[in-house]
């Protein structure tokens, strides 16, 4: 069942087209990877999703059209996590920050408590709850930004660049974290990213270029497009360049960015 349905979308902005008759359906509980360059568009229906840009004649979420009567309802039920986390906190700690959303919702205090316990335990944030948000570097903020939006429990999270001022392996851990999270509460996930890497934890990858997609697929297949990746000034993995020069010796017959299972192959 699609629960986000975009039909002929058009948006210009001031002269400019961005999007000209677009079109895209996403699945309830699927990770879906939207990535492009600068440019390709990723940003603009970044807004659109949140209701930053009025467009809602070509937008359908939870089956219901996203105007102006349906918004507030439907953004409820979507969380939000950011490129730039500083832009979130209004409170002086962390502990307030993550209570805050749930306190606009009148939930009872022992209730938000408990909430706050379980994302603090699930993104091991115990350090943090009384510290100020602002005295936190960029990777930390943006784990409390996700924090934020996890703590309501979303039916779609939406990540724009969230992870990209976090170290490489806490990246992974999040991501790790993440994918077991939309497997286990069914959570809708679009991400948008210019690392393609990200795209082996989600089901589908989608390259935007100038508003258009230009490759549609699922991981590892999506990956043999990796000249119209480059073409556009997408980086590919490593680990794509790698298999495919494997495969043309035999040694592989699919592309894998799992390094630990190219080396078990190759030590076969």
């Amino acid at each position: 069942m699609d629960i986000i349905e975009i039909k002929n979308l058009s948006f210009r902005y001031k002269e400019k087209f961005i999007y000209d008759d677009f079109s895209l359906s996403i699945k309830r509980g699927s990770w879906t990877t939207i990535a492009g360059p600068n440019g390709a568009g990723k940003t603009t229906l970044v807004k659109i999703l949140a209701g930053l840009y009025k467009n809602y004649s070509s937008i359908t979420i939870f089956n219901k059209p996203y105007n102006k009567k349906n918004l507030l309802e439907i953004r409820k039920d979507i969380g939000f996590v950011f490129d730039v986390p500083d832009n979130y906190f209004v409170c002086e700690t962390v502990e307030d920050e993550l209570a805050f959303s749930l306190e606009n919702m009148a939930m009872q205090p022992n209730t938000i408590r408990k909430k706050i316990k379980e994302v603090t335990e699930l993104l091991n944030l115990k350090e943090f709850l009384k510290k100020n948000p602002s005295s936190l570097s960029g990777g930390e903020k943006q784990k409390i930004a996700l924090a934020c939006a996890l703590v309501l429990e979303p039916r779609i999270l939406i990540l724009d660049e969230s992870f990209m001022m976090v170290d490489v392996n806490e990246r992974k851990r999040l991501l790790d974290i993440i994918k077991e999270y939309n497997k286990k509460k069914i959570v809708t996930i679009v991400s948008f990213t210019h690392n393609l890497e990200e795209a082996i934890y989600s089901d589908r990858l989608i390259v935007l270029n100038k508003g258009k997609i230009i490759v549609d697929g699922v991981y590892p297949s999506v990956f043999n497009e990796e000249f119209v990746m480059r073409k556009i000034g997408l980086e590919v993995p490593f680990m794509v360049e790698l298999s495919q020069k494997l495969r043309v010796y035999n040694i592989l017959d699919e592309i894998n960015l799992d390094m630990d299972k190219v080396v078990s192959k190759l030590w076969k």
